[in-house]
């Protein structure tokens, strides 16, 4: 009989141990574009259970190996549970090698997630570039515009998008062009300066690839915009969030100088970017390619040791006002609201002799 009650007692402790632990599950897609971003999304609610399994705020890492031969991680990222149990985090893969990747989400003790969960998952990033010929030079003369010819194997007449950045900036795009049945394209894009220019070539697919041109010729003078803005606080591990509200065009957005910051932004393609290209003495500044929707912007200082008040302004835009909502957007933690403050204690003290009383009379 003993020994029955102690299997019992055993095996109910095993039960509570099981029924503890968390419910997580990743998802991410199967393939990716070399040079598109890896978006990986989460949730920690199981079925059509009502609350999740984790906290809001929970927080872990996860981690991008290169698993084509040798396992070698490549990249690392924190996830923040929202109140909903979602949370997501976003890998850049330019650069990386084609091949197979695994990704796997970190359990900080092992046991924190159950056997139920989803921890990891594969994804194959192939290489597109190969398909990408340009005929044009890749050094002109500048002349007012950018030329662009060459051809694109395997998407026919399906059309090219193009982005053009100059100096980290974007200045043209992302616009489509036709191509013929044989992928060849044609365009004359304009600029206003010669240097250097990286093209970015995609399609409804994907990247394809970039290709750097060098425009020998002497900078045009440019007018300076009206700008609209907003100041939020912000240090490293409270970053500033900013909601612009654009305009259709070229949306110029700045910081303010004096720290050197470093920007985030997502833009109405949900493409998320970063810039720090200036230093203490010089505002970061990015233009972006808009149709009238809203882009969300983050920043934070380059140095732990920083903080400050930024300043975020905006040309060619409605609004510039903090965000309560893009820390989500960013795959980072929502800003918790302030605790109501406690009852004075002279008001409590107030209230505790009126009920005194009033029992007395």
């Amino acid at each position: 009989m003993k020994r029955i009650a102690w299997l019992t007692l055993i095996a109910a402790m095993m039960l509570v141990g099981t029924a503890s632990a968390a419910y997580v599950a990743i998802s991410a897609p199967q393939t990716v574009y070399v040079g598109d971003s890896l978006k990986v999304t989460g949730t920690t609610i199981v079925g059509g259970l009502p609350k999740p399994s984790l906290d809001p705020g929970f927080s872990t890492e996860i981690i991008l190996y290169y698993a084509q031969s040798a396992k070698r991680e490549v990249g690392r990222q924190t996830i923040v549970v929202q109140e909903d149990g979602s949370f997501s985090a976003r890998f850049e893969t330019e650069g990386l090698k084609a091949g197979l990747y695994s990704i796997e989400l970190v359990d900080p003790t092992l046991s924190t997630f159950g056997s139920s969960s989803t921890k990891q998952r594969t994804v194959t990033l192939v290489d597109r570039s190969g398909i990408l010929t340009m005929s044009s030079p890749l050094n002109q003369d500048f002349d007012g515009s950018l030329d662009l010819r060459g051809s694109i194997g395997e998407i026919g007449d399906a059309g090219v998008r193009i982005l053009i950045e100059h100096d980290g900036l974007i200045v043209y795009g992302p616009e489509y062009f036709a191509t013929d049945k044989n992928g060849a394209f044609y365009a004359e894009v304009p600029i206003s300066e010669g240097g250097s220019y990286e093209v970015t070539f995609s399609d409804t697919k994907g990247y394809i690839g970039a290709v750097v041109f060098v425009v020998t010729g002497t900078p045009g003078p440019t007018g300076t915009p009206a700008m609209i803005s907003a100041i939020s606080p912000a240090t490293r591990s409270a970053p500033a969030y900013f909601e612009v509200d654009t305009r259709s065009g070229t949306v110029t957005i700045a910081t303010s100088a004096g720290i050197d910051w470093v920007v985030e932004y997502i833009d109405e393609d949900d493409n998320l970017r970063k810039v720090n290209n200036k230093g203490m003495l010089e505002a970061e500044t990015v233009e972006v390619a808009a149709r009238g929707g809203p882009v969300y912007v983050k920043v934070y200082p380059m140095s732990y040791n920083d903080s400050g008040t930024v300043q975020v302004s905006a040309a060619n835009a409605d609004s510039v006002t903090v965000s309560q909502t893009a820390p989500g957007l960013f795959g980072d933690a929502t800003p918790t609201p302030a605790q109501a403050a406690p009852v004075p204690a002279v008001l409590a003290l107030l209230a505790l002799l009126a009920v005194v009383f009033s029992r007395r009379g």
